[in-house]
């Protein structure tokens, strides 16, 4: 195959959010998650094949592998497409974890399922699922359907935006911002693990309908009424937990990541977003879920801000540039930032939920594909991930659990039962 530069250098940082992540630990917390889409008849292999060639060549910047330098990471171009898998399971596995020891994507294939796993080295759900989509789009071009050019489509025969790939953060960094609030070790889950090293799943298809008529009638988002069931099963478990084990730590907060691409760069395609931390302390009483639903609601309105975004940026960047992390020797840095990430990243919160919002296809596509959904590796503090896609009518929710324990998941969608919205479970 004849390289392709197309505009870029032989070699890329990583963008500042993707910094950390190496230095974690791959085993406790993998940096990982998988978007798949199930289309409608079975996947031509040949055809795909042409398809996946066009669209890695039009995004170089995920045509990469991570290397070691001395004081930093950097991710090293190729010319390589990734091979295509047999998809054995539904269930995202490990098999990326170790970012140092294998590619940061992998594409997988069984039937009709497109299953791609990304490393949160190289992007974020938006970023991958803008790759799917356009990986889809060129599929059916390729096998006669006609498919028109939109802006969330990535054309294949244009060279990359230099916006796709520059680091966002840097370009949005502001120097005398003010760093955010620090916050205290947020109350973690108990549980056995579970026996295998996959994660076991259950989704539940909802109607989006009904979910929206909900909403509105609260005056609330979709995200702040799904956080707030979130943190109120959370409370449940919390009072039923200290019966038998006290925990100091009598916060509850949610990591809910934000696309950033909603402020600025809406063409970046590696890393761009940002977390707010809606959050409870039980120590001050039990709380209803309206209680709980009027304290998210108006925190997540003050949270979701570029403002208060920018602090974030302002405090990740800032430690990037400051000299005497600079030029710290690489394994000074790796225990630097893995105690880095455990204080920022894991210790503050409960747990995590990403919703990506509704997927917009061009009308000429809709009738090819079934169904989208993703899946987060949870980390072994969290030990469980919540992640929300809406497609046509449908809403899924999966949450995918490390613990044999599936109390969450069934207070959860016990309670979008109890408040008039059909649950049907898929579990894996």
């Amino acid at each position: 195959m004849v390289y392709q530069n197309r505009g870029l250098e032989d070699w890329l940082k990583l963008d500042n959010a993707a910094k950390i992540y190496p230095a974690a630990s791959p085993k406790r917390s993998p940096a990982l998650f998988r978007i798949y889409a199930i289309m409608q008849e079975p996947v031509k292999l040949w055809i795909f094949k042409q398809a996946l060639q066009r669209i890695m060549q039009r995004c170089p910047y995920y045509q990469v592998e991570l290397k070691r330098g001395f004081f930093w990471f950097y991710l090293q171009r190729h010319s390589k497409i990734p091979e295509i898998n047999l998809l054995e399971d539904i269930v995202l596995n490990k098999s990326i974890a170790n970012p140092q020891n294998a590619d940061l994507l992998q594409v997988n294939i069984k039937s009709s399922t497109i299953a791609l796993d990304f490393s949160h080295i190289i992007t974020d759900g938006s970023g991958g699922f803008r790759f799917l989509i356009s990986l889809l789009a060129e599929y059916l071009r390729l096998s006669g359907v006609d498919i028109r050019h939109t802006e969330i489509l990535l054309d294949p025969d244009s060279r990359p935006d230099p916006e796709e790939y520059e680091d966002p953060h840097l370009k949005s960094f502001q120097k005398h911002s003010l760093s955010p609030q620090k916050m205290t070790p947020a109350f973690h889950l108990y549980g056995h693990p579970h026996r295998t090293e996959k994660p076991r799943l259950i989704t539940g298809q909802l109607p989006i309908e009904k979910v929206l008529r909900l909403t509105r009638n609260k005056g609330i988002s979709i995200t702040e009424y799904l956080v707030s069931l979130y943190i109120y099963c959370l409370v449940q478990i919390y009072h039923e937990t200290i019966r038998w084990k006290k925990s100091r730590r009598s916060v509850i907060r949610l990591e809910v990541p934000v696309n950033m691409r909603k402020f600025s760069f809406p063409r970046v395609m590696r890393n761009f977003s940002l977390f707010i931390s809606p959050e409870i302390n039980l120590k001050l009483g039990r709380y209803s879920l309206p209680e709980i639903i009027s304290i998210v609601h108006h925190s997540m309105q003050m949270q979701i801000n570029d403002k208060e975004l920018n602090r974030q940026i302002s405090r990740n960047v800032g430690a990037e540039l400051n000299p005497l992390i600079r030029f710290l020797p690489l394994f000074c840095k790796n225990l630097y930032l893995s105690g880095l990430y455990s204080k920022l990243g894991e210790n503050p919160y409960s747990g995590v939920l990403s919703n990506l919002g509704r997927i917009e296809l061009p009308p000429e596509m809709v009738e090819y594909i079934k169904l989208f959904n993703v899946i987060v590796y949870p980390n072994h503090v969290m030990k469980k991930s919540c992640s929300v896609i809406s497609y046509q009518q449908e809403m899924l929710i999966t949450f995918a659990s490390i613990i044999e324990s599936r109390e969450l998941e069934r207070l959860f969608f016990t309670q979008l039962v109890a408040d008039g919205i059909p649950v049907f479970i898929r579990e894996v």
